[in-house]
Order: C-alpha cells, then sequence, then structure tokens
C-alpha cells in the first residue's frame, strides 16, 4: 500500500505539469516531488506520468487514480472544515472569473464579505480566458456560457448588459452617428477573433453587419482603454462604461443582453467555505442589477 501523503504530490505534479512548479506549489524540491511520485508508481506496479517537452502528462493508469485521489482529498478538506467550522472559518478560495467583471466589478465589492467572514481568504483570478474547475485552477469560476459537465453544479449568476461607447475625441471627428445604418462608416474596436475562448464575445456583428475594426485585443480592459483614447467605437459591459466619464454612450436603444453562469465541483458545493462565498457573490449580483443592466451606480 502506498503512502497516502503521496497523492499531494500526484495531484500537484497532475495540475502544474511540471516538477518545478509542482514543487514551488509545496514548497519542497523539484527531487522531493520525483521521489514521491516514484513511490506511488513502484507501490502501484506501473508509470502514472509520460514526459513531454511541455511537461509531464497522465497515462491511463494516472487517469484511473486522479477520480480517487481527488476524491480523497475533498473527504479530508471536508472532514477538516466539519471539525474546524465550530470555532473559526478559516481557509482559502480560489474563484476564476472572466477579467472585465472580476477586475472592473467584482474586485472593489468583495469587502462585505471580509466583514462577514474575517478568517476566510479569497484569491480571485480575473484572466481574459476560461478558468477551469475540472482541471482546479479554480474552486468557484464564473462563465460566459453554461457548462454542460455533469459533475459541475452550475447556476445562473446574473444577466449584464453590453452597449456602445466612444470617447468625445473620436465622436468630433468621426462621420455623423444619428442611427444604426452610420455605423457601418465608423472605426471599431474588438477582440481578436481566433483566439476568443468564448463564442458570446462574437458580438460586433450583432451591432454592424461589416465592422471596420482598426484594434484588436484578448482584453476588455484594453478596449475599453483604446475607447478612451480615441481609436474607435467599443462593445462594452455596461457595469464598465456606464460611469466612465471619458466615454459617451451611442444609440441607447442598440444594446444586447447577456448573462453570467457560476459553477463550482459537485462534491465541493457541500463545502462551508465554498458556500459562504458562492452565497454572497450570487446575493451581490442580485442586488447590483441596476449597474449590471446599465441603470447606474449603486452602493
Amino acid at each position: 500500500m502506498f503512502d497516502w501523503n503521496d497523492l499531494r504530490f500526484f495531484l500537484e505534479l497532475q495540475r502544474s505539469g511540471r516538477l518545478l512548479t509542482a514543487a514551488r506549489r509545496l514548497n519542497t524540491t523539484h527531487a522531493t516531488v520525483a521521489r514521491h511520485i516514484e513511490a506511488v508508481e513502484k507501490a502501484l506496479g506501473t508509470a502514472l506520468f509520460v514526459q513531454h517537452a511541455q511537461g509531464y502528462e497522465l497515462t491511463p493508469a494516472g487517469e484511473a487514480l486522479l477520480k480517487h485521489a481527488e476524491a480523497m482529498e475533498n473527504v479530508a478538506l471536508l472532514a477538516q472544515e466539519e471539525i474546524t467550522q465550530s470555532s473559526a472559518l478559516l481557509g482559502k478560495i480560489r474563484v476564476g472569473v472572466t477579467e472585465g467583471l472580476g477586475v472592473k466589478f467584482l474586485a472593489s465589492r468583495m469587502g462585505g464579505l471580509f466583514e462577514r467572514y474575517p478568517g476566510l481568504e479569497v484569491e480571485l483570478v480575473a484572466v481574459p480566458r476560461f478558468v477551469s474547475i475540472l482541471n482546479r485552477e479554480a474552486e468557484i469560476s464564473i462563465h460566459l456560457e453554461r457548462p454542460s459537465a455533469d459533475m459541475l453544479v452550475t447556476r445562473k449568476l446574473t444577466d449584464y448588459r453590453l452597449a456602445l461607447y466612444a470617447s468625445q475625441a473620436y465622436l468630433d471627428r468621426a462621420p455623423p452617428l444619428r442611427n444604426r445604418e452610420d455605423l457601418g462608416r465608423h472605426a471599431w474596436i474588438g477582440y481578436v477573433n481566433d483566439l476568443l475562448f468564448s463564442q458570446e464575445l462574437m458580438f460586433l456583428n450583432s451591432f454592424c453587419r461589416n465592422p471596420q475594426v482598426l484594434f484588436h485585443s484578448t482584453s476588455v480592459i484594453a478596449q475599453q482603454e483604446a475607447a478612451r483614447s480615441g481609436l474607435g467605437i467599443a462593445v462594452l459591459p455596461c457595469y464598465m462604461a456606464a460611469e466612465d466619464r471619458q466615454l459617451v454612450p451611442l444609440l441607447p436603444t442598440e444594446s444586447i443582453q447577456r448573462a453570467y453562469w457560476i459553477s463550482t465541483r459537485r462534491e465541493l458545493h457541500k463545502s462551508v467555505r465554498l458556500r459562504v462565498v458562492w452565497d454572497y457573490l450570487m446575493e451581490l449580483c442580485a442586488t447590483q442589477q441596476q449597474v449590471l443592466l446599465g441603470g447606474g451606480v449603486q452602493g
């Protein structure tokens, strides 16, 4: 029988893909990680990883072990939480979220959570890409599309609205903009199409049949800054742009509505520390609907 402690090293190498990264996360050396992996492989009589130029990849035997190792990890975490929660709610939760919502909406509104639970620690991974729960990049993930994996618990977090914005400097030198038909004569700011992480971001054609896009970025925050500088028209979430004094809202009747979805692994949904973050995010978005739908700022 292998040492159960070795599974910590197995899981970290699977998640990071590299010995040095796993060692750094576990505060040890790469030789120590390798030794623990070798111990599990020797006990099971089979290789668990194959090494490639890109890193370590699980063998079929490693894939089979992974689900059991994750289940054991989850049971240990829940047991620790159940025993300790009566005295203090301590622990770390990582939330993966799209860049705009994470940076421009959530980050400035998390104070209430820590006032309620001072022992809690949150890591907000706000990036312009999909953050995977299944690969353990986060415990909670907020998506532009509803995930379909059976092992996830998913809820609709909120609706939000996107609209057209540009700077006054751009409008002063650009062709007149009176209606939807005029949009084809204007310069646009948009995403890099072949690097889109969600089809929900392909929305320029919802406003203009043939938009002349002169600036592309994978970052919605970069797009906002480009619009502020006068490069052209950008489609931005109202919670980002509605109160930006450097931007002018265009064609008030032209907007689109989208949704954010929140999800976690089914077994983690029982976790107290996860549920307090989950419930806070649900409550926050419910009370901030006016902001998310472009109706103005709420305290």
